[in-house]
């Protein structure tokens, strides 16, 4: 099957040729061969503490809990149809130890990745729910200090997302809730359906991460797969909607983190900045402006850091307390993610909150 260049690192990865002979091992030892020396002799690299232990915080991190995987397999292949079974089923937590040990990462907050846990039966969705928080909560107490977990919800199911949100925080005590950013036929986070579920995290002051999904117009491109276009798309649609629907207003305890450095949203702001509001709209959904808006959020820079040119409207239109690592791992690896980190052309102090400080704001418990 032909691949996208780009993903053919993650995807040897992924799928880590054991039928030819090659261990986990020997294949991440191949392919991070080019950059470990880099990462290991960069004065700038957070790579190793001066005790020599790893500093990094990955804050988009994906696991595939094997029971829930098992059941979903279809529909996981389905949603990216790039990425075969073994993609899915290889993955394991060795597999990403072995890749943060090598890379100086401390502490990986687990996620699940689209098509998400809720396909349409309530039921079905607090099931998935259930197994993959007590998978996350277990990986967490199997490995202490190296694994946490954003929280799975049924999100169309108020109902079961209530109940869910209780056992995240009162029982398992995760580190916060993982959304995709549109549910049940295109809904927004915004959508009046979600918010009870957000006025309820509202009062938690919880960290919601968002991983983008597809929702509409997912219209085929030659040497494209889907997600290529639609997953930074949908990011920015939500992120909009949230802001226009007042969401961010209305639940301002919320911190809220969206992947790949906010998607298309920061080339798109001259067409979103509500140019065809009448005065007294703008005063009451952007009162100081929708780039205002836009800062007040995190972003990690899961895939977004690859490249210089949209790294640079990263880095000049969110203030740098308000970015994080993100490998998005296994569809990317951890080496290539933290290479491209360590070029930033930002301090070492800007580099440090970057890769650990500024996740350290969201997730206290780190600290100690």
């Amino acid at each position: 099957m032909k691949r996208a260049s780009t993903l053919l690192e993650g995807q040897a990865l992924g799928l880590l040729s054991d039928e030819k002979g090659l261990t986990r091992r020997k294949v991440l030892g191949m392919l991070s061969a080019a950059v470990g020396a880099g990462l290991a002799s960069s004065p700038r690299s957070l790579a190793q503490s001066s005790g020599g232990g790893p500093r990094i915080i990955d804050t988009h991190h994906h696991i595939f809990p094997p029971a829930f995987t098992a059941r979903n397999l279809k529909r996981m292949t389905d949603d990216s149809p790039t990425f075969p079974g073994s993609f899915y089923t290889n993955w394991s937590p060795r597999y990403s130890l072995e890749q943060m040990d090598q890379n100086g990462v401390a502490t990986a907050i687990g996620s699940m990745t689209s098509p998400g846990i809720w396909f349409g039966n309530n039921e079905e969705g607090r099931k998935n729910a259930r197994d993959c928080n007590e998978y996350g909560a277990k990986l967490g107490q199997d490995y202490p200090d190296r694994f946490g977990m954003w929280g799975a919800i049924p999100l169309p199911d108020t109902d079961g997302s209530l109940r869910e949100i209780e056992y995240i925080y009162d029982t398992l005590k995760l580190d916060g809730i993982g959304l995709l950013t549109s549910y049940d036929d295109g809904k927004l986070l915004g959508h009046p359906n979600f918010a009870p579920v957000l006025e309820e995290l509202n009062r938690r002051k919880a960290v919601i991460f968002v991983h983008p999904t597809i929702s509409c117009c997912a219209m085929p491109i030659r040497h494209l797969n889907r997600v290529q276009i639609d997953f930074p798309t949908d990011t920015t649609r939500t992120i909009t909607d949230l802001i226009y629907s007042r969401s961010l207003m209305r639940f301002p305890n919320i911190r809220w983190i969206f992947s790949h450095g906010g998607g298309t949203i920061l080339m798109l702001t001259p067409r979103l900045s509500g140019t065809g509001l009448t005065p007294e709209e703008r005063a009451a959904t952007i009162p100081n402006g929708f780039e205002h808006e836009l800062q007040k959020l995190y972003y990690d820079v899961a895939s977004v850091a690859l490249s210089p040119i949209p790294m640079a409207a990263v880095l000049k239109g969110i203030p740098k307390e308000h970015l994080l690592f993100g490998s998005d791992i296994p569809f990317f690896t951890i080496e290539r993610i933290a290479k491209a980190v360590n070029k930033f052309d930002v301090s070492a102090s800007d580099l440090r909150m970057i890769q650990r400080e500024n996740a350290l704001q969201l997730l206290p418990r780190l600290k100690t």
